[in-house]
């Protein structure tokens, strides 16, 4: 019964949002406080993905359906990419109790949230470190985005991009020794 109910009201946040696309404005998601370092033989990198999820999210993320939000990470070190990796930060809010259970990967941390500010600041934050034995210097390309969605109960696939006006925010960072 939630499951349907909050398909349905998923339903109508998506759909709106795509009826109304021309005077919706979207997110400007983007990264802050970015910073990659190399430090024994580690390459520690932190950032904030900031104005990514007001509008619609808050609706969208208490439908009761998993969304997922993806961290892509490349370090190269002197143009030769030694590293990629996708990250999954995934949502799902449980209605019974009124809270979120939140999964950020490259944490390798699940947890649960009540406070939607508090979400926001989880999902937002990523943080991975790389064993880089030989690295010699370089740089650091971080980017994000969201998948298509597929409705249970319409079978219907949304992009999610367009809640971020099909824009990925990336951003390349010197990675300081």
């Amino acid at each position: 019964m939630f499951q349907t109910l909050s398909n349905k009201i998923l339903t109508g946040v998506i759909t709106l949002s795509m009826l109304l696309l021309s005077s919706y404005e979207g997110n400007n998601a983007r990264f802050e406080n970015v910073f990659a370092s190399y430090v024994g033989n580690r390459i520690f990198i932190s950032a904030e993905l900031t104005e990514a999820f007001s509008n619609d999210f808050e609706e969208l993320f208490q439908s009761g359906q998993r969304i997922d939000i993806f961290f892509k990470v490349q370090i190269l070190d002197f143009e030769q990419q030694i590293e990629e990796k996708i990250f999954r930060h995934a949502v799902i809010f449980d209605p019974l109790n009124h809270e979120y259970t939140v999964y950020l990967e490259e944490q390798g941390e699940r947890l649960l949230e009540a406070d939607y500010a508090h979400l926001i600041e989880l999902i937002s934050h990523f943080e991975y470190t790389y064993n880089a034995e030989k690295y010699r210097g370089g740089y650091v390309i971080l980017s994000s985005y969201l998948k298509k969605i597929r409705l249970q109960s319409t079978q219907k696939e949304y992009d999610m991009m367009m809640l971020w006006k099909f824009k990925q925010p990336k951003i390349k960072v010197d990675c300081l020794s």
